[in-house]
C-alpha cells in the first residue's frame, strides 16, 4: 500500500470510510488535523492494525456465508444472531433456540427428527437449558465465532439473560406453540414470554460495571445504559454484519481503535473474544464517548447539545454530524452554526439533517431511554 498519500486524496478516503452504517464511525475532526495524524501514524504501527482488522473481516465475512449457508440446507428461512437476536442450532440442524431481546421472549422451533420425537417436556427442558446458558458457553459453541477467533471463550460468569433456569416451567407454561407446514417439513415453535421485568433484571446485572466505567471516563451513566439499550437492548452476545460485537456494538476498528488507545496507551484490535467480556465491552463504549464529548465535540459550548451531538457521533460519527451542520465533515466550520443554537434546535436539527434515517431515529430512541435511566 502506498501511503505517499496527498492530502486532498487523504480527505476524500476520510470522508468516504466515515459512516458505519448502525454503529460507530471514524470520527472526523479538523481535517488538517487528523491529516497530521495519519502522517503521524504511519510511523505507529496503525496501518497494521488497519491491515490486521481487514483480513479479521474478511474471515468473518467468509465464516458467516459458510453458516448462512449451511443453516439453508436446513431451515428455510436461516436466522443469524444480531444486535437483538442469540440464535443457537444444535449439531443436528433440527432444534433452534433463539433469545429475542428486543420482544423479551424465546422461541423454540423443533423440525425434522427431533420433531418425529418431539415430547411436550421436551419444551421446559429446552427453555431450562436456554436461561442456564453462558455467556462462555454461547461463545464456545458458536460456529461463527470458533471459525474467526479460536475455541477459548472469555472468562464471563453471566448467562445470557440474567434469569434463573427456575423459571423454565414458569415460562412453559405461558408459552404458544405453532405449527406449521414448510417445503422442507413442518416447523413446530415454542413461543415463551420473558417476565415483565426481564429487561431491567438484564440492564441491574451490568449497571455495576456501567457506574463504574462513567465514572473513570467522566459520562453520565444513564448516557451508557441508554446506548446500550439502543444497540443491543442489553444483549451480551450482540454482533451485527459491519462487524461490531457486545452489548454497546464496538467496532474493533473505529471506537474499539480509538478507546483501546485512551484504555491501554497503545492502539489494539479489539476481537469478538475482547468485546463479549461486558466489562471490557462497557469501558470501550465509556472511553469512546469520553473521546467524543472531551475531545471532538468540546467545542460544542452547551453541554445538552452536546449531549445530542455526542449521541448522533456515537452512531454515526462526528464527521456526519458535522456534516448535517454544514455541509462538510469540519468540526470547526460547524462548530460557530452549532453554538448559535439551543439545545433544543439542535436536536431538532440533528432528527431532521442527519444523512442516515437511522442516524435521525437513533437519537430519538438514545433520548427516549436515557430518560428513563436518569430516573431509574
Amino acid at each position: 500500500m502506498d501511503i505517499r498519500l496527498s492530502k486532498r486524496r487523504f480527505l476524500s478516503l476520510a470522508v468516504q470510510g466515515a459512516a458505519l452504517v448502525g454503529i460507530t464511525a471514524v470520527p472526523l475532526v479538523r481535517a488538517d488535523e487528523e491529516f497530521e495524524r495519519y502522517k503521524n501514524e504511519m510511523n505507529t504501527g496503525w496501518l497494521g492494525i488497519q491491515d490486521e482488522f481487514a483480513q479479521y473481516k474478511q474471515d468473518y465475512d467468509a465464516a458467516y456465508a459458510d453458516y448462512h449457508q449451511e443453516i439453508a440446507q436446513f431451515w428455510t428461512s436461516p436466522e443469524l444472531s444480531d444486535q437483538t437476536l442469540w440464535v443457537d442450532y444444535n449439531p443436528d440442524m433440527d432444534i433452534k433456540r433463539v433469545v429475542d431481546f428486543d420482544k423479551d421472549e424465546i422461541r423454540i422451533s423443533v423440525r425434522g427428527k427431533a420433531l418425529e420425537n418431539f415430547r411436550p417436556e421436551d419444551a421446559e427442558r429446552q427453555i431450562r437449558e436456554t436461561l442456564g446458558t453462558s455467556i462462555s458457553k454461547a461463545y464456545l459453541e458458536d460456529p461463527l465465532l470458533k471459525k474467526v477467533t479460536g475455541d477459548k471463550p472469555p472468562k464471563v460468569p453471566q448467562n445470557l439473560l440474567g434469569l434463573s433456569p427456575h423459571l423454565a416451567s414458569t415460562l412453559n407454561s405461558k408459552s404458544k406453540i405453532t405449527r406449521k407446514a414448510g417445503k422442507a417439513g413442518d416447523v413446530l415453535t415454542i413461543t415463551a414470554p420473558l417476565p415483565a421485568n426481564a429487561l431491567s433484571q438484564r440492564a441491574g446485572v451490568y449497571l455495576p460495571m456501567v457506574k463504574k466505567a462513567a465514572a473513570k471516563w467522566q459520562v453520565p451513566a444513564s448516557l451508557v445504559m441508554a446506548i446500550m439499550h439502543t444497540e443491543s437492548a442489553f444483549n451480551p452476545m450482540a454482533r451485527s454484519h459491519i462487524p461490531a460485537f457486545g452489548l454497546m456494538q464496538i467496532v474493533p476498528k473505529s471506537a474499539g481503535r480509538d478507546a483501546s488507545k485512551l484504555v491501554f496507551g497503545k492502539e489494539r484490535l479489539l476481537t469478538g473474544r475482547d468485546l463479549y467480556q461486558p466489562a471490557t465491552n462497557i469501558e470501550m463504549g465509556a472511553a469512546y464517548l469520553h473521546i467524543l464529548d472531551k475531545k471532538y465535540l468540546s467545542g460544542i459550548k452547551d453541554p445538552a447539545a452536546r449531549l445530542h451531538c455526542v449521541i448522533a457521533a456515537y452512531n454515526t460519527g462526528a464527521g456526519n454530524v458535522a456534516r448535517a451542520f454544514s455541509g462538510t465533515t469540519s468540526i470547526k466550520k460547524a462548530l460557530p452554526l452549532i453554538n448559535r443554537l439551543s439545545a433544543q434546535q439542535v436536536y431538532a436539527h440533528l432528527r431532521s439533517n442527519l444523512k442516515y434515517k437511522e442516524a435521525r431515529n437513533y437519537v430519538q430512541k438514545v433520548n427516549k431511554h436515557l430518560a428513563t435511566y436518569r430516573t431509574a
